[in-house]
């Protein structure tokens, strides 16, 4: 009866161990899915600020590249016509002489991402997607923020000596033309044989044109990343 008693005791010892480790199983696994929820809500909540960001990100490139193509295109406009021994001086080439040099910049949107690199880049499960986010951040953004600063220097640089053959016209005329500055030539002949202010002008056009085809490579790998980005929103 002894040894009857005892092995009962040891079963149910056995079956107390046996169902505290079950619990503790349990709970464990309770544990990771709320970790694991939690982590998902944050994910995507990061996932979303990044959208959103791109989607400003991509509108305010998009403005730029517009505005740039008209400073490309008026400046083209403008080579042609001192190039041309015949052309003369007309009111309507104020807006063209009034943008020769002017620019826009890029300041993109960074919540999402600085959010991101606070809670760690591990929270990303998709590790293409995290190598594409770092890529436009950290590279192709910096290197915009760099064409940016050559942009400014450029305007800096150009604006004096553009200045000694351009006059300003005043305020009333702006909103007649709705551009923001206009200008016209001192002297609009001298101007067509002026190898200084053509060798400005030419590489100021040269310059634009280059940052334009890279903004637009930007824009493009912008689009993508943001499609990237949705996607896995919606698997989320």
């Amino acid at each position: 009866m002894e040894k009857n008693r005892t092995g009962k005791y040891f079963k149910y010892a056995i079956g107390e161990i046996i169902l505290v480790v079950i619990g503790i199983l349990i709970a464990l696994q309770i544990n990771n899915w709320n970790e694991n929820r939690k982590d998902n809500f944050v994910e995507l909540k990061i996932l979303q600020s990044l959208s959103d960001d791109l989607s400003a990100d991509i509108q305010t490139m998009k403005g730029m590249i517009k505005n740039d193509s008209l400073v490309i295109d008026s400046n083209k406009r403008l080579i042609n016509i001192l190039k041309d021994k015949t052309s003369s001086y007309d009111i309507s080439m104020q807006p063209i002489f009034g943008r020769i040099n002017r620019y826009d910049a890029f300041f993109p949107q960074k919540m999402g991402y600085e959010s991101l690199k606070s809670k760690g880049l591990e929270i990303l499960k998709n590790d293409n997607l995290k190598s594409d986010i770092v890529n436009l951040y950290d590279f192709q953004y910096a290197q915009i923020a760099e064409a940016m600063d050559l942009k400014k220097q450029l305007y800096i640089s150009t604006n004096p000596i553009f200045n000694e053959y351009l006059e300003t016209i005043s305020s009333d005329i702006n909103a007649k033309y709705g551009d923001s500055q206009l200008k016209k030539p001192n002297d609009f002949d001298s101007l067509k044989t002026n190898s200084r202010f053509m060798n400005h002008l030419t590489h100021i056009y040269t310059e634009h044109k280059i940052f334009s085809n890279y903004a637009k490579a930007i824009l493009k790998t912008m689009i993508t990343t943001k499609s990237k980005i949705e996607k896995e929103i919606t698997k989320g």
